[in-house]
């Protein structure tokens, strides 16, 4: 448990020296006042740093789950673009009929037409 415990503060360490966050729960607990005649009650004092050292580690938890999911979405992100590439390469080539002008396949139809009725009347003769 102990050992969990520093590993998880040593993680608080290194993402708050990211963020730029000076504090962290570790540092909080262990810091100690001056007693001088007309001081803080230090029990008092204790007691608030506990809260925000329990705040702190709300927030740790809070970042870190946000991080993660967003390290999740950016891995199904670059996932599913993968996937898009892949469907893209194998998406069949276009029908050759597609790729014409109709006006040109009508012309040919009445050139064969015309070709058919040429043949039959030379049959007939």
């Amino acid at each position: 448990m102990q050992d969990d415990y520093a590993r998880k503060l040593e993680d608080q360490k290194g993402l708050f020296k990211q963020l730029g966050i000076k504090l962290n729960a570790l540092t909080i607990h262990e810091k100690d006042f001056d007693v001088k005649m007309r001081g803080y009650e230090k029990e008092e004092v204790d007691r608030f740093l506990d809260d925000v050292i329990v705040d702190y580690e709300r927030f740790y938890d809070i970042i870190t789950d946000l991080l993660d999911k967003y390290k999740e979405i950016q891995r199904r992100q670059a996932s599913w673009e993968e996937e898009k590439k892949v469907n893209a390469m194998r998406k069949p080539a276009l029908d050759p009929t597609q790729s014409v002008d109709r006006r040109v396949v009508e012309d040919g139809i009445r050139q064969l037409e015309r070709s058919l009725e040429q043949l039959k009347i030379q049959i007939r003769d």
